[in-house]
């Protein structure tokens, strides 16, 4: 299923099973109809995956454990590196307490591994539209990498600094986090054929990356 994961998990979880009972699609022997494998950040868009009965729903997790599950994000960050392709293996953790709650942390003591491949699609000014692979999937992984790399991804209100200035877009408009699941690849569990899930970018990404584009062209010699 490739969507926006939506403000809940839960409203994608009941419009999903609303879609599939209409169609005909029935409860399992524990009388559940669909189970999230597993989850977006808040404001992330694109693939989610689901399974429709308890049998898939652990045989996918248990390759999302095993790392069998091969992820492509895409998203927009500050700055052009310089490096073409890059991997950040910082070991993280979660914050605690209140405050912290929800955070992620670079743990060089306690921290679980976190591994993200990243390459540059497209320099933009002196913005960067980078491809991101993660290997793990630890909380904020993606995000807190490109922090440690020192490219934020633009407009994450929890690891960038808004003093920040975009040099070809000086209206450059704030809007949700531009990071995108763009594609899920594994085998499936039971025909163990080759499957391949892709979402196209959604639109807010979509012409922010236009208006960058189009910005970098203007100012190019």
């Amino acid at each position: 299923m490739a969507d926006r994961f939506g403000l809940e998990k839960s409203v994608l979880l009941h419009e999903v099973g609303a879609y599939l009972r209409a169609r005909g699609h029935k409860p399992d022997e524990t009388g559940r109809d669909l189970y999230p494998v597993h989850r977006l950040d808040r404001g992330t868009s694109g693939v989610v995956l689901f399974a429709k009965h308890h049998d898939a729903h652990r045989k996918l997790s248990m390759m999302f454990e095993g790392r069998e599950m091969k992820k492509i994000y895409w998203t927009l960050a500050c700055g052009i590196p310089d490096w073409d392709a890059c991997r950040c293996g910082v070991p993280l953790s979660r914050a605690e307490g209140k405050k912290g709650r929800g955070r992620a942390l670079v743990d060089f003591q306690k921290g679980k591994e976190a591994i993200t491949d990243f390459s540059v699609k497209e320099k933009l000014g002196n913005v960067s539209w980078i491809e991101a692979r993660p290997l793990t999937g630890r909380l904020h992984q993606i995000r807190v990498h490109l922090k440690v790399l020192g490219h934020p991804i633009l407009f994450d209100d929890a690891y960038w600094d808004n003093s920040w200035k975009c040099e070809i877009l000086t209206d450059l408009p704030t809007q949700r986090l531009p990071l995108h699941a763009r594609s899920i690849r594994f085998k499936h569990p039971f025909t163990h054929k080759e499957v391949e899930i892709e979402s196209p970018m959604d639109e807010d990404m979509r012409n922010l990356l236009q208006r960058l584009q189009a910005a970098a062209a203007a100012k190019s010699p």
